[in-house]
């Protein structure tokens, strides 16, 4: 099962994803602040991190800093009403994988299916035809093929 934490301090925002995570069986963490957001992800494994950046104490800018330097490789999200191109911009070049404004005419069934796109990026199918089209020397190890 995939886990997800979601770093938003609205619970009114922060609890729908998580039920509708839910209903995709997919786990997920809510984490009300930042500081909170970094202990729940030291401590725990997670696929996928759905990060607000405009919250109370610790920005989402800093958590995502601490969060590259725990795992450079874990997918972020940033799921907020501040759009600025210039502040966008520069958590690219920190470490995001996504964008999605969370501002009134946001789609929770878009947000889920981007969710699920981020943890699952092939169908079974691509999977399967992936899979049989590999040489059965790289499931092996062997190096002469």
């Amino acid at each position: 099962m995939n886990r997800v934490l979601i770093i938003e301090d609205e619970m009114d925002t922060a609890q729908p994803v998580k039920d509708a995570l839910a209903l995709e069986s997919i786990d997920a963490d809510i984490a009300c602040n930042g500081e909170k957001g970094i202990d729940l992800f030291t401590q725990n494994n997670y696929d996928l991190v759905l990060l607000d950046l405009k919250m109370p104490g610790m920005s989402g800018e800093d958590v995502l800093s601490q969060i590259r330097k725990e795992d450079p490789y874990v997918d972020v999200i940033v799921y907020t009403n501040y759009s600025e191109f210039a502040d966008i911009k520069k958590l690219t070049n920190i470490g995001i994988d996504g964008y999605i404004n969370k501002g009134p005419n946001a789609n929770l069934d878009e947000l889920i299916e981007a969710i699920k796109r981020k943890l699952a990026p092939l169908s079974e199918e691509q999977l399967q035809k992936l899979i049989e089209k590999t040489p059965e020397s790289f499931f092996r190890g062997d190096e002469d093929e």
